[in-house]
């Protein structure tokens, strides 16, 4: 097996507490891979507006994967970013609104909302954000604006057959996938984490086998696919478990600090860092 140069961790469910914060055990362990001569960054599907302050705990020195792929920011700032138009999602979107789906709008400056709500109140919480108001009904111009994804929120019995029904209609083959039990992410056409995780590890010039990437949800799957060593943290479904090639006893960040300890700090240091 090579040495893992490069470790890509999940944040909500995976790299995060349950109340979503870093522990300390997590940072040290994180500071003990780098120190070697390791390279650490995340990939969620946070906007960079909710994720950009763990980049500062964790001292990261590459970019990081934000919106699950479409996003790589570094050093404070947006790097690289995919976006589309929201007319050709306009009827999708409206139709959820009408089905008390919440329907999120991530552009570069924040979170747009048709509504305010309980789910809409606790993401806020959540990710320690205001979402802003858009009338849809009173006016037009939201269906123009470019976001960098959606999310539809709330009943996945609700929500996956509004997809099928609209998708066929729809101008461009969006990537999708569910991330969270009620989160539905649309994101732009060819965009993943997974996509990501190659196109970041291409230029570091980091063999796949040199990486291990670790997720929670189906959304990381094709990250976990596109490394060396895919890993599971005991807190994720079946489907993901099965697919990956180890499986934490722990949860949460305790599962990333024991597959960091089992996988990457029993032997010397890491091959020499790269030039970002």
């Amino acid at each position: 097996m090579s040495a893992i140069r490069l470790i890509v961790s999940d944040l909500d469910g995976t790299l995060l507490s349950p109340d979503h914060s870093l522990s300390k055990s997590v940072i040290d362990a994180v500071e003990e891979f780098t120190s070697r001569g390791g390279l650490f960054t995340f990939a969620t599907g946070r906007p960079f507006l909710t994720a950009a302050a763990f980049e500062t705990q964790l001292q990261l020195q590459l970019p990081y994967i934000l919106c699950n792929g479409s996003v790589l920011a570094c050093t404070g700032q947006i790097v690289e970013s995919q976006d589309f138009m929201l007319d050709d999602l306009a009827g999708l979107l409206e139709e959820a609104d009408e089905q008390l789906v919440d329907v999120l709008m991530f552009g570069e400056g924040g979170v747009s909302v048709f509504r305010a709500s309980e789910p809409v109140a606790a993401y806020e919480a959540k990710e320690k954000v205001a979402c802003s108001l858009v009338d849809r009904t009173a006016d037009a111009s939201w269906r123009v604006g470019r976001v960098q994804k959606v999310i539809l929120m709330g009943n996945m019995n609700v929500i996956r057959p509004l997809w099928e029904r609209h998708q066929p209609g729809l101008k461009l083959q969006y990537s999708t996938f569910q991330s969270e039990v009620n989160y539905w992410e649309i994101i732009p056409p060819g965009q993943s984490k997974g996509a990501a995780l190659r196109r970041l590890a291409e230029r570091l010039d980091i063999r796949p086998d040199e990486i291990m990437a670790i997720g929670n949800q189906m959304n990381d799957l094709d990250m976990l696919l596109a490394a060396g060593i895919g890993v599971a943290v005991a807190n994720s479904p079946d489907e993901l478990k099965a697919q990956a090639d180890y499986v934490c006893e722990a949860g949460y960040g305790d599962g990333v600090v024991e597959a960091i300890r089992r996988f990457c700090l029993k032997t010397g240091p890491v091959q020499s860092a790269v030039e970002i």
